[in-house]
């Protein structure tokens, strides 16, 4: 079978793609600063001048790259959610989603840390990665609330609190699980989501 010629915008984006896969491993393997564009590019294939004609500095590559991860990461929590039949089962496949992967994101916990100590020491990437969290935040917060109303449901938190719960148990979870292993209580995650969706105590 004869394959389709890509189109100009195509090959355009698909070699985007695989500057950005390039230069993930890359910034994982060496950090943000031993990460020469030289490397990516050998990596991935291409010329200097490739990587330049897609972004316009390394920085740019790197913020491309988380902006590319939480939008893809809200996306998919977004589907898990309006695919529960009911919120019984939220909480059972988050837990098999965060275990998941983990298992294939060690890469992913890596450039954090990296995203994490380069946003700390340069205030412009610090500004630009809390636009990216805020607007993930109220996405996952709109996608709650709308699972909430649908099943009548009353919370201990509101729909901003537990995505913000979820956010940060899942990165530190992330984080330590790299760390200790398998060392962590199981299914720690999925209890803790069960916990968030408690309704809240009646005073006596």
């Amino acid at each position: 079978m004869t394959r389709r010629r890509l189109t100009q915008e195509e090959r355009k984006q698909e070699t985007r793609q695989l500057l950005l896969e390039s230069a993930a491993k890359t910034f994982a393997q060496l950090g943000f600063h031993g990460a020469s564009v030289d490397k990516i590019a050998e990596f991935a294939g291409f010329s200097k001048g490739a990587v330049y004609a897609h972004f316009q500095s390394k920085e740019e590559l790197f913020l491309a790259i988380l902006e590319q991860q939480m939008k893809l990461h809200v996306h998919t929590i977004h589907k898990i959610i309006s695919q529960q039949p009911s919120l019984e089962h939220f909480h059972e496949t988050m837990n098999r989603y965060f275990h998941s992967a983990r298992q294939q994101t060690r890469t992913w916990s890596m450039l954090n840390m990296e995203f994490l100590l380069y946003a700390m020491r340069e205030e412009s990437v610090r500004q630009k990665w809390s636009s990216m969290i805020l607007e993930s935040a109220e996405q996952l917060s709109k996608t709650i609330e709308e699972m909430m109303a649908k099943e009548h449901c009353e919370a201990s938190l509101s729909a901003e609190e537990m995505a913000w719960t979820l956010l940060s148990l899942e990165n530190g979870m992330a984080i330590f699980s790299s760390i200790v292993e398998n060392a962590a209580p199981p299914d720690l995650f999925g209890k803790a989501l069960q916990s968030m969706l408690q309704p809240p105590r009646q005073e006596e």
